[in-house]
């Protein structure tokens, strides 16, 4: 199993990730995690070397799940992955979902790589704007990887639809 999980800040894809990861037995992997070290003296940005030796390691195993909003630095598992899966989850459930997300980590709730400040809850609510501007370019672009993509408007169907194609693999 070698699957890319993409989609918008809040659209699932580290919950999908992690569900089908348990279920299956199959590691996997924050992107940004990829991009960024996490040390107790705060994150650290890997050298462009680093991310990409790291990100290289984990593609070239025989069974991961990669999740993360598409970075032009880490599209490489789109070759080498069984399907790419895009959670394209509507933009109003989205927006509850990073504001739930950060009360909850203000509150002590929920965990959190990154501190949930106004500036870092701003920062959420642009990239899931950026990305409403960027999905036509996106589904053009993914269109070459032809049936590997498969696009789903709720984590919930993508979940059915990974285990239907694996659970009975394992």
């Amino acid at each position: 199993m070698k699957i890319d999980i993409i989609g918008s800040v809040a659209s699932g894809k580290t919950t999908l990730a992690r569900l089908i990861s348990r279920k299956l037995n199959v590691p996997y992997y924050e992107k940004d995690n990829i991009v960024w070290k996490r040390t107790s003296d705060g994150d650290v940005k890997r050298s462009p070397k680093e991310r990409d030796e790291y990100f290289n390691e984990i593609v070239s195993g025989s069974e991961w799940i990669v999740e993360g909003s598409p970075r032009e630095s880490l599209k490489e598992s789109f070759d080498c992955c069984d399907y790419i899966i895009v959670l394209d989850e509507n933009t109003a459930t989205r927006m509850i979902r990073v504001f739930r997300r950060w009360i909850n980590q203000r509150n002590g709730k929920e965990s959190y790589n990154s501190k949930p400040t106004l500036k870092f809850l701003w920062w959420n609510i642009k990239w899931v704007f950026e990305f409403n501007i960027k999905r036509k370019e996106l589904f053009q672009e993914l269109h070459i990887y032809g049936e590997k993509v498969k696009i789903f408007k709720h984590s919930k169907d993508a979940y059915e639809f990974l285990i239907q194609r694996y659970y009975c693999d394992t």
